[in-house]
């Protein structure tokens, strides 16, 4: 498949960040709920990252980071400006006629 035929990274990490939005109440414990729900104005933070090697194991395939994006979702630490608190881990597919997530939730 072309790389011009697959999702950009910015429509992948909106998409991401919508499934997010519909599964976290049912997915993340109510106290990361609420605490996400109020941070996120001032902390939030959604966006992709370099594709782990770890997604075989979580998915059964082989995963192409070229076809597939990370995003990760969660608060941004103020002191170093890094993505410290993540509640979601998400594999998307960039191929638009494959669609394709799947979500590693954080658990306490």
């Amino acid at each position: 498949m072309e790389t011009s035929n697959l999702i950009s990274y910015d429509d992948v990490i909106d998409a991401a960040y919508d499934i997010f939005l519909e599964m976290a109440s049912d997915s993340l414990e109510p106290v990361d709920v609420i605490l996400f729900t109020a941070q996120f104005d001032d902390r939030g933070a959604a966006e992709a990252v370099e594709t782990r090697d770890d997604w075989g194991s979580h998915v059964g395939f082989d995963v192409d980071k070229e076809l597939y994006a990370e995003v990760r979702i969660g608060l941004v630490n103020e002191e170093n400006d890094q993505l410290d608190d993540v509640f979601a881990r998400m594999l998307i597919s960039r191929d638009p006629e494959h669609k394709f997530c799947h979500i590693l939730w954080k658990r306490d």
